[in-house]
Formats: C-alpha cells, structure tokens, sequence
C-alpha cells in the first residue's frame, strides 16, 4: 500500500469516527460542532478514480483523443484532413502510453467514474439529518422566499458563488433564518447552531453582479448566528463578543 493510498484509508476512517461520535450524540440537547467536509457521504467518494493522479497534461491529451475519435467516426471527412486527425490522435494515444497509462481501461471507465464523481458531490452524509450541530462559514443573504420565510446559505470560503464557483450541493447549506439577513455581509464568517436536515434545493439568487444558480442538499433550521473574529485574510477563529443583529437583535429561528 503507498502512502497516498494509506493517507486516503486514514481519512476515511477519521470521517467514519467522526460520523459515528455523531450518530452516538445526535439526542443529546448540545449541538456538535462539525466541518462541512462532514456533510459529505464518507461512502460516496470511496472509489476508483483513474484519472485523479495523470495531471492536467494527461488530461489534455486523454480529451484530444476522445475529440478525435468523435471527428474521425464522421463521413465525409477528406483524405489529408483524416489523416491529419489520425496523426494527432496517435500522437495522443502513444504520450499516454510512454507514460504508463491504459488508453483502453482510461477510455472504458470514463462514464462510469464520471457518474461516481456527481454521486461524490450530491450525496450527503446520513448520520446527520436531524443533528442539532454547530457550523462556521460564511452567509449568502438571499430573498425572501413567497411564504416570508428568510434564507441564507453558509459556504465555506469567502466570495463562494460570487467570485468562486460554488461549493458541491452536499458542502451548500441552505439556512433558515427568523430574521432579515440583509445586514449580513459576505466577508463576515458566521458560526450557525441549529438543526441540520437532508432537503435538497435549487434555487437561483443574484449576488453582487451576477446570478448564481444555489443547488443545496441540505437545509439548516438555525436556532442562533454568531459573528466570527477574523484572523489574517480568511481565518475563523474564536466567537465574537457582539453577535449578528439585524435590527431585531440576535437572530433566533424557529425549527418549523
């Protein structure tokens, strides 16, 4: 076994231990503090992905060659254009071969792996739905929804859906709050307590300059946000000592 090998097996057994602690502690009345890599099925990325390690040259021609061999299943192509397409692909096919890769295998897995890879980023972890839990990241205002309901969503990273491209559907948080988050900034980190539940949503809001598609697997019935100290550029770290208002005081939420 390599060490990327025995690195993987530690991380899947460390996010068994920590869904499992979970699962033990799910009843108890103090929410459990959690990382949104634990949202994820710890099952679900578990499998055989061939192409993780090529690296993006290998990549790169492993697509050139599927092109090809689309461009060249046409008719009607000319002689010198065919065998253009034909030296290129060769080219391709020979460079993943010096390098040890099994053009066949690579090419016979691809939609299968792919569909593995989707299931890998909507699947979310079971041992969490009903957990009453504690997660800090940063809150995404979005508009009220038609029944007056307020809505936010809790990403990771700072400038997520804006920016950067959104996090995976499992690790986007659809948050349900009490009060109006328009005071809410997007550079602020938050620590959200409440009770986390496998619903999915899609939804689209506009954010700064642009319109961002918001596919959630998850909502999070929020009881209290807390404002987060901010630690060099990105970090959060301890709880601030005055917590979010937004004209109502301290947001609370009901578990409805």
């Amino acid at each position: 076994m390599t060490l990327k090998e025995r690195g993987a097996k530690m991380r899947l057994l460390a996010s068994v231990f920590v869904t499992a602690m979970l699962a033990a502690t799910q009843a108890s009345a103090k929410p459990e503090a959690i990382e949104f890599s634990d949202l994820v099925d710890p099952l679900a990325v578990v499998f055989d992905d061939p192409y993780k390690d090529m690296g993006p040259h290998l990549l790169n021609e492993l697509k050139i060659l599927v092109e090809l061999d689309e461009k060249l299943s046409q008719n009607g192509l000319a002689e010198d254009e065919r065998a253009q397409l034909n030296e290129r692909r060769n080219v391709a096919r020979d460079m993943l071969e010096i390098n040890g890769q099994d053009v066949d295998a690579l090419l016979a897995q691809r939609w299968n792996v792919a569909k593995k890879r989707q299931n890998a980023r909507m699947a979310t972890n079971p041992v969490l739905d009903g957990a009453e839990v504690v997660l800090s990241g940063y809150l995404i205002p979005a508009p009220q929804a038609a029944d007056g309901s307020y809505f936010g969503y809790l990403v990771p990273q700072v400038g997520m859906c804006s920016h950067l491209p959104p996090p995976p559907p499992n690790q986007l948080v659809r948050v349900k709050l009490l009060d109006d988050p328009k005071g809410q900034s997007l550079y602020v980190p938050v620590r959200v307590s409440g009770r986390l539940s496998v619903k999915a949503s899609d939804d689209r809001i506009f954010i700064l300059d642009g319109e961002a598609r918001m596919l959630s697997g998850w909502t999070l019935y929020a009881n209290t946000i807390d404002q987060q100290e901010v630690s060099g550029r990105d970090g959060v770290n301890g709880a601030s000592a005055n917590p979010v208002t937004t004209g109502g005081g301290r947001w609370h939420t009901d578990n409805s």
